[in-house]
């Protein structure tokens, strides 16, 4: 990987947000979400798992980055937990309402930063987490919501697994902020799941694939049977929305959006690739974690590679009956669907090396840049923050294994 680009959107201040073509345009200032995201994929590249793909220069230059990105967080954190989003390149507060999305986002990077990253940053990453705890139960953003509960979930696991020690009296609360969230969300999929349509909303609009995620996340807390089956069905339903009729990768496009009667073209988002990305991760490594319990999955014929459709009752079923089944649905090898997640995973990369509709590059790996969108009329040849740290994410999620 490189991170040239990154370091060139990068100033003592944070990360800016937009670029004309690589270089950046200081006058649009920044944002506590990009500089959220980019504090997560900097804790992502500096974990072990990828240790023999960053040599140590580049190690040292993303433990510099974490510093600016978290001290970025310390100064748009409030006394109130809430983060302010849009700052100018002045330094100055844009005046905005409150961004739920931007406060779950901005949780779930330091809940993130205070598991995996090393000491000297991780209780800072602690510290804002912990203030912005009181924020958890004002959050009404799905997107923000789905954020928030991964959170809760990846500080629980953490804790039971030993890598980090909770204050007291912060797992009941954390476990009470998630199953809150995983019982709004999982409303929220049955309230809009009918005559063929299985999501979460009514319409297919940006960042999807972080629900399914999200989900899949909880699961490894509550162990609900039921979310780790919204997980997968409406992971099914993004990756069959978001392939070609020539089987290849489309973002569904933010012109339009995606309904059940159609899904815009264009203008395609580096952002939904990342986020499909991290959700099938996510369902391999769930269903790894699982693989042992003599679980099962049945699943309908048609489905994309790596999708699972819904089944009986309108759910996908995920139980531990091993007898055969009958119907339009059958019973697939859980080792064989985790190789399936993990190469529709490595095809959402190939979408940004020319596997997309105009087989057109969107990135340059020698500097780690990417084109902020792929339009009807080719790729938008400006490199922003979010479209770069889309690209680094699934690279990243890509080498894990």
């Amino acid at each position: 990987p490189s991170f040239v680009h990154l370091r060139r959107l990068t100033d003592d201040t944070g990360l800016l947000e937009h670029a004309l073509g690589r270089i950046p345009r200081r006058q649009e200032g920044y944002t506590t979400d990009d500089n959220a995201r980019a504090l997560w994929i900097v804790t992502e590249w500096l974990d072990p798992r990828h240790s023999d793909l960053v040599g140590e220069e580049d190690r040292a230059n993303l433990k510099e980055l974490a510093d600016i990105y978290l001290s970025f967080l310390l100064w748009t954190q409030k006394d109130d937990g809430w983060f302010h989003n849009n700052i100018a390149y002045d330094r100055t507060p844009e005046p905005e309402s409150v961004s739920h999305d931007c406060q779950g986002r901005a949780v779930w990077s330091c809940a993130d930063a205070w598991v995996r990253l090393e000491t000297g940053q991780r209780e800072t990453a602690l510290i804002l987490f912990q203030k912005s705890m009181r924020t958890l139960g004002r959050i009404d953003s799905i997107r923000g919501q789905a954020f928030a509960m991964a959170a809760c979930s990846h500080l629980l696991t953490a804790a039971e697994q030993g890598i980090i020690a909770l204050p007291d009296g912060w797992a009941p609360e954390l476990k009470d902020h998630l199953l809150r969230f995983e019982d709004h969300l999982t409303g929220a999929f049955r309230h809009f799941s009918r005559d063929g349509w299985r999501w979460f909303e009514p319409a297919m609009t940006y960042g999807n694939g972080v629900l399914p995620w999200a989900m899949l996340k909880a699961f490894r807390s509550t162990r609900r049977t039921e979310t780790l089956e919204i997980g997968l069905d409406s992971l099914s339903s993004l990756q069959e929305a978001m392939t070609s009729d020539s089987g290849g990768f489309r973002p569904i496009g933010n012109e339009n959006w995606g309904t059940k009667d159609s899904v815009s073209r264009w203008d395609q988002q580096p952002l939904e690739m990342f986020k499909l990305a991290l959700a099938l991760e996510e369902a391999a490594a769930v269903l790894e974690s699982v693989q042992g319990d003599g679980m099962s999955l049945l699943v309908s014929p048609g489905v994309p590679s790596g999708g699972l459709r819904p089944s009986r009752n309108g759910t996908l079923t995920a139980d531990r009956d091993d007898s055969s089944r009958s119907g339009d649905t059958r019973l697939v090898d859980v080792g064989e669907h985790i190789a399936a997640l993990r190469q529709a995973r490595n095809g959402c990369l190939s979408w940004f090396y020319g596997d997309n509709d105009l087989h057109a590059s969107m990135v340059d790996a020698r500097d780690g840049c990417c084109c902020d969108g792929l339009q009807a009329n080719g790729p938008n040849m400006n490199c922003g923050a979010e479209a770069t740290l889309s690209y680094l994410m699934t690279q990243a999620l890509c080498s894990r294994s």
